[in-house]
């Protein structure tokens, strides 16, 4: 009986050094400093800039995590993964100068240097100055509001042990990917800042959560007719009446993209897929 009492306590003991290693662990990575410098946007203030910003913050899902008049809202909540809450722009915003918003939305750092968590960095730092500047405008524009989202991010046991892992990576990007102005390309600058946040280009993959499936992006959209792939972005409907995640996103977002945005993405996306063999 003895030694079952000092299996178990020892079993304990493990199990408390384990926890407070996750712990410890994950809240260095939460916490850890990103020495991303800030950069000086032009931010314009006329009304069709802002109108354009917050089209382009649509398209780019800014409105699908943040909430359709970036009111903020609750994405996932689970004890044991934890709670991801993307929270009110405006009241983001009131903390932060414009350059901080900036490096925010391009690179995932927040005011004080610590990283945000599931923000799409590698795709939104395609944004040019130009319509980067425009999202920062139509962001000031919001006001706080009633209905804002008071929740805030948290991570359980899980949640933690899958930040040390790595497998649910900081955001933060020091990568400079981004033009001065929209580029001619407008096929490649769309998919880059908007598709490839959660499609890869050649291979399939999958979502952060490890389990919803993500077709490769250039030969499905090549394989499409483009009547049905304009239906598909906006209506949610393609080759079937529910494509999940992808339709939710074509109705919320993507239903703003003009025809010849559709079109120039589709012809990029063709290229792409013709010279996919030989790469």
């Amino acid at each position: 009986m003895r030694w079952i009492i000092r299996g178990l306590a020892a079993l304990a003991g493990l199990i408390l050094v384990v926890v407070v290693i996750v712990y410890a662990g994950s809240e260095w990575v939460i916490r850890k400093g990103h020495a991303v410098p800030l950069a000086e946007v032009a931010i314009p203030r006329d009304a069709a800039a802002v109108a354009e910003g917050a089209r382009v913050a649509r398209i780019a899902n800014c409105r699908d995590c943040h909430g359709a008049n970036g009111e903020g809202k609750i994405l996932f909540e689970d004890p044991l993964l934890g709670r991801i809450a993307p929270p009110p722009l405006a009241r983001v915003a009131a903390t932060m100068t414009d350059a901080e918003l900036v490096r925010a939305i391009r690179h995932g750092v927040h005011k004080d240097g610590s990283s945000l968590f599931v923000m799409p960095t590698a795709a939104l730092g395609h944004l040019s100055d130009q319509d980067v500047g425009r999202i920062v405008a139509w962001i000031r524009t919001l006001k706080p509001g009633p209905t804002d989202s008071q929740a805030t991010m948290s991570y359980g046991p899980i949640g933690r042990a899958l930040i040390l892992a790595g497998k649910l990576p900081a955001a933060a990007n020091s990568a400079s990917l981004s033009q001065p102005a929209r580029p001619a390309d407008m096929g490649r600058y769309v998919a880059d800042f908007a598709c490839l946040a959660c499609h890869k280009l050649h291979q399939d993959g999958t979502m952060e959560d490890g389990t919803t499936k993500v077709p490769a992006l250039a030969p499905m959209v090549a394989a499409y007719d483009p009547a049905r792939l304009k239906k598909l972005l906006r209506t949610g409907i393609g080759t079937r009446p529910d494509h999940g995640l992808m339709s939710k996103v074509a109705r919320e977002s993507f239903f703003v993209l003009t025809d010849p945005e559709i079109d120039a993405i589709q012809a990029y996306l063709k290229g792409e897929a013709e010279r996919a063999p030989a790469q």
